[in-house]
């Protein structure tokens, strides 16, 4: 696959504008986050877009190669995209790459890490309901995904980050019982962080060093700690369950 550059790709496909209100042309901002064949000879693929969420779009001939975008349709290319939805379905008809994160192929732990985020999205979005807070956080661990960070931590923190939008995040400072201050140990109970003592005797774990990293302004850890590594994993799993006990 060549390195794409900044332009437009044009499918080739010559649409007269109906006078329909039910079919128009809508421009957003987004990123690829699956491609498939659709049909013989034609592709769908899997947007997440701003202000419109995950949707489904197809472009007729694509895997023909007689209308053709290139690397552009590949998953994680951000860019600006016109599309042309009818009554049936949403056909992409340009395309202006703007970020394809070709540096994240140089690493093959994060670009697994990148296609279990996309198969998350796919199960927990709702298809076209915006989630505009999310596809920020998106980008942001992509790049920092670009930049060589460990997988695991921006698995966590991307996680919690997303649990916070939606606003059913753990407390990490707070026992979530009592109220008192948690001192960067507590006990995982029922979705949310408790302290020593509502917790009757249960071993904490440490969250001092996550939580701080967790509520830094950057996906970009400033000391990448083996604590703060082995906190990030024993907090993972228990933010996944999180999300799936919220579908």
């Amino acid at each position: 696959m060549e390195r794409l550059g900044k332009g437009i790709e044009k499918t080739g496909i010559r649409i007269d504008l109906p006078e329909e209100t039910s079919q128009r042309l809508i421009k957003r901002t987004g990123v690829v986050l699956r491609r498939g064949n659709y049909m013989e000879g034609d592709v769908a693929v899997l947007l997440f877009l701003k202000s419109a969420g995950t949707n489904w779009v197809y472009v007729p001939g694509a895997s023909k190669g007689s209308m053709r975008f290139g690397g552009a349709l590949e998953p994680f290319v951000w860019g600006h995209y016109q599309l042309y939805q009818s009554k049936r379905k949403t056909y992409l008809k340009e395309i202006e790459v703007t970020e394809d994160f070709w540096a994240l192929r140089r690493y093959p732990r994060a670009v697994i890490q990148a296609v279990r985020w996309a198969k998350m999205f796919e199960r927990h979005l709702i298809p076209g309901y915006p989630y505009d807070d999310l596809l920020a956080l998106f980008y942001w661990a992509l790049k920092a995904l670009s930049e060589g960070a460990a997988s695991e931590l921006l698995d966590a923190r991307f996680l919690w980050r997303w649990l916070l939008s939606w606003g059913i995040a753990p407390d990490l400072h707070s026992c979530s019982i009592c109220g008192k201050p948690l001192g960067g140990r507590a006990v995982w109970r029922e979705g949310t962080f408790v302290c020593a003592d509502c917790a009757h005797g249960q071993n904490p774990l440490d969250i001092d060093e996550f939580a701080a990293y967790a509520l830094s302004k950057s996906f970009v850890p400033e000391n990448s700690t083996s604590k703060l590594l082995e906190q990030a994993r024993n907090v993972q799993q228990l933010f996944v369950k999180n999300l799936d006990d919220n579908r």
